[in-house]
């Protein structure tokens, strides 16, 4: 018995993962989502007390994936399999061996782009800041997103400075708070309220570099010299 309860627990979770995914969180309702479960509201009233309910225990549950580089990537939360998919290779570049950390920032601040700016994670990403004002959301949205995110670059970021990649004084965590920004300052706004849909690859490519090139103006170990 406990057993199926946990199924249809999970069930109505896929349902409303999909509906809020879809709708949005304002447009989605308790109807919208028994419709996509083939159930009926009474159903779900068993289960949770409301939508915003439902709401925050989808996004604990995203949070609490078993992958945890993805988990780690919630600013944007991969609820699909294939942004999952994307989340991991944006990251995966921060991993891997290369000299030439000018072509690593470039590499993953275009997967990081092209991610966080699909269609599918900006639908979500836009349920999530309209409830971020109750706390309970608010804090395990930013715990689990931006703070997490700044993290792993962190960690990046620290190793490229052991490396002699990066000025040996800087302030790491404060880069890396940096960085994301620079990254997302062409595109925050305007893609969050809908002024654009997307980046196109050629604009993407261009905001990339050129927020990679006032990084390292800042923080790269070349800064200043002259050939």
């Amino acid at each position: 018995m406990k057993k199926r309860t946990e199924e249809k627990r999970e069930a109505i979770l896929d349902a409303a993962t999909a509906v809020f995914r879809d709708m949005g969180f304002h447009n989605a309702s308790m109807n919208a989502i028994a419709a996509r479960l083939g159930g009926s509201k009474m159903t779900l009233y068993s289960y949770f007390p409301s939508k915003e309910a439902i709401f925050l225990e989808v996004v604990r549950r995203v949070s609490l994936d078993k992958n945890e580089t993805i988990s780690s990537f919630l600013e944007e939360p991969a609820i699909m399999d294939d942004s999952r998919q994307k989340a991991s290779e944006a990251f995966l570049e921060l991993e891997r061996p290369d000299d030439d950390i000018e072509s690593i920032l470039k590499r993953f601040g275009e997967k990081f782009i092209a991610f966080i700016y699909s269609p599918k994670v900006l639908a979500v990403r836009r349920a999530l800041l309209a409830e971020s004002y109750r706390p309970e959301i608010g804090h395990y949205f930013y715990e689990h997103g931006p703070g997490k995110t700044i993290e792993l670059i962190t960690v990046f970021l620290e190793k490229a400075m052991k490396k002699g990649q990066l000025k040996p004084d800087m302030d790491a965590y404060a880069a890396a708070t940096h960085l994301r920004s620079l990254l997302n300052a062409r595109w925050y706004e305007r893609c969050l309220f809908e002024l654009v849909k997307a980046p196109s690859e050629k604009e993407m490519q261009k905001s990339v570099a050129d927020a990679v090139r006032v990084f390292l103006a800042a923080y790269g170990v070349n800064t200043g010299k002259k050939d």
